[in-house]
């Protein structure tokens, strides 16, 4: 389904290719402070949108691209959403229309992750290719920038203050320049790393498969400290002032002090939690769990607000708009609820399994369902004729 929107919507003049330089633009894109430029929507990995959407919302457009997406694959700024596909495909959408803008095909044999939107630069991780898995594609220029192998990486590229940082599947977390693809540092966390990271001005926190969770300092890579569980931690922290929290395999979703490491609480959800969590009023962390609840917790104590039942495993990491939060399940459906009380305040049933986190640009909802991209929004939607 195709949909003009007649909006005053700011379009930009794109012109499209083929092959890997598939995406070329003419216009800047101009990135506001309120875009979703990165998985988690910050360095912070707070899950907040800097856009209020209001349920009920109405299906506008939808996109089949022939792969699936992964729990972080999509991102918005300036009219256009990028998604990285499971088969590793980057493709872009106009907004208004949901036509194809274009797409690149260099991203191995798996693109999970989120693209990182710089403006006019775009920097895309991924696995299964035996010379590349870091890549920054200038889309005014229409041609890679820079190439690098950091092993395969199945984690979302994190931008702090000129850097990127990110887990690889050989263990390794990395800081890299933004602009060069060069290494600052790298930690050897001695496993597996699924744990797209979450960073703040002096600290990056992270899981791997042996159950171990680090604060690494961002300036020289030294540890700081380290935490056991008793499980894979694939979770995404998430950081809120002095505080880290994180979920894991063992189902124990804990609050840690972020300078000493040391357990402010620690809550048994009786399920495994791997996905991220959303910040509320800077007093409730939200997160999924694969039992199919989804929790308010207070960051104070842990205790639990309020918990909504859906029939499918959450994978993947709430998004807070306005007092409205946004999540995704295995049952197929998208929701929405009231971020106070719990209550469900919209659903809507999609044609797959859900396990990619919803993105908000402005007046519009893009997720994924499997292979198909849709777009929501609250405004009025014209039926097609």
């Amino acid at each position: 389904m195709k949909y003009r929107n007649k909006s005053h919507i700011l379009i930009l003049i794109l012109s499209i290719f083929t092959g890997c330089s598939g995406i070329t633009v003419e216009k800047s894109i101009i990135v506001s402070p309120e875009d979703w430029v990165m998985a988690g929507g910050s360095s912070l990995q707070q899950n907040i949108s800097g856009y209020s959407l209001k349920p009920p919302l109405s299906l506008m457009w939808d996109y089949n691209i022939e792969g699936g997406v992964g729990p972080t694959g999509i991102t918005s700024t300036d009219a256009v959403v990028f998604v990285n596909a499971l088969q590793g495909e980057m493709f872009t959408f106009d907004v208004a229309t949901g036509g194809k803008i274009g797409n690149i095909k260099f991203l191995g044999k798996d693109a999970s992750t989120a693209p990182l939107v710089l403006g006019n630069d775009v920097i895309v991780s991924f696995a299964g290719d035996k010379k590349y898995s870091l890549a920054s594609y200038n889309l005014t220029e229409g041609k890679i920038s820079w190439r690098k192998k950091y092993g395969d990486i199945q984690t979302s590229p994190i931008l702090k203050d000129g850097y990127i940082y990110f887990g690889s599947l050989n263990g390794n977390l990395y800081k890299v320049d933004v602009f060069t693809g060069l290494k600052n540092w790298e930690y050897n966390s001695k496993s597996q790393i699924h744990s797209t990271c979450a960073v703040s001005s002096s600290n990056v926190i992270f899981g791997n498969d042996d159950g171990k969770i680090y604060c690494l300092n961002t300036e020289s890579g030294a540890v700081k400290w380290e935490s056991s569980a008793n499980g894979p931690v694939y979770s995404t922290p998430m950081i809120k002032d002095d505080l880290v929290f994180i979920g894991g395999d063992d189902s124990n979703y804990c609050a840690f002090n972020i300078d000493s490491g040391s357990v402010i609480w620690k809550q048994n959800m009786h399920s495994k939690i791997i996905s991220g969590s959303a910040l509320y009023q800077n007093s409730n962390t939200i997160f999924g769990c694969i039992d199919g609840n989804i929790y308010s917790l207070k960051t104070e104590d842990g205790t639990i607000n309020w918990k909504y039942a859906t029939n499918g495993a959450i994978v993947s990491s709430p998004v807070i708009s306005g007092s409205n939060v946004y999540f995704s399940s295995y049952d197929g459906f998208i929701y929405s609820l009231d971020a106070d009380t719990g209550i469900m305040l919209w659903s809507f049933e999609l044609e797959n399994k859900v396990k990619t986190a919803p993105v908000i640009w402005k007046d519009f909802l893009f997720v994924a369902a499997d292979e198909i991209v849709y777009c929501f929004t609250n405004k009025i939607v014209e039926k097609k004729k």
